[in-house]
């Protein structure tokens, strides 16, 4: 079997889990009071940690994967983020996509992600991501994992970077802050597309839901 097609049957599986569990109580309340919470794990061998951004968003997840699916718009809503256009099409539900990312101090980063979309059985979803080329950046691997809490949604956007070594000791603080900034323009964007471009979000869900079918035969 194809590993993309072992990963997209599998994929659901390793969605079972509610996202919360990951959490205690206080951080739970502080998600619920619509703060985020940030987790930072150390990862032998990386000068950066796996950061752990969670957050609630006042909407389905389905409006919310379909907002962070239409990627070619990501430079419209994330702070510093000055490209975002796929470049190929792998399947419907894959792509890479090549970034440019506002950087200070050093040179602009360019780079290519290899980004998957999965639907779980539960009614949530998840994008993984994957580095494919990049000008500074050594590899990265993240996912942003969407599933229903209460009345909308919960988000863990997961990213563990590993930087060039001029990089490492520069901007960890700022990598950091913009995986935060990252998550609350998501947030900020669904809410804006859900009161303000009604139309638009329903393109966005429609391309969403048409991939799936797409990618899956049904």
């Amino acid at each position: 079997m194809k590993p993309l097609l072992t990963f997209l049957l599998l994929a659901p599986a390793l969605m079972a889990s509610s996202l919360i569990e990951d959490l205690d109580a206080k951080q739970v309340e502080e998600v619920a009071h619509g703060g985020q919470v940030v987790l930072l794990q150390p990862v032998e061998g990386n000068p950066w940690p796996r950061v752990r951004v969670y957050q609630k968003v006042d909407a389905t997840p389905e409006e919310v994967a379909a907002v962070f699916f239409d990627y070619k718009n990501a430079k419209s809503y994330v702070p510093k983020v000055i490209k975002s256009e796929i470049s190929r099409q792998v399947s419907p539900c894959v792509a890479e996509v090549d970034y440019g990312i506002d950087v200070p101090i050093l040179p602009d980063e360019y780079y290519t992600a290899l980004n998957t979309l999965t639907a779980g059985p539960d009614g949530g979803y998840l994008v993984t991501w994957s580095l494919v080329r990049a000008l500074q950046t050594k590899a990265s691997e993240g996912s942003l994992r969407i599933e229903r809490w209460k009345e909308g949604a919960v988000i863990r956007y997961t990213n563990l970077v590993t930087p060039s070594s001029i990089m490492a000791g520069l901007l960890k603080g700022t990598a950091i802050d913009q995986m935060r900034s990252t998550v609350r323009a998501i947030v900020t964007r669904v809410g804006k597309q859900k009161t303000e471009n009604p139309e638009a979000l329903k393109e966005e869900i429609h391309d969403l839901e048409s991939a799936l079918k797409k990618e899956t035969g049904r």
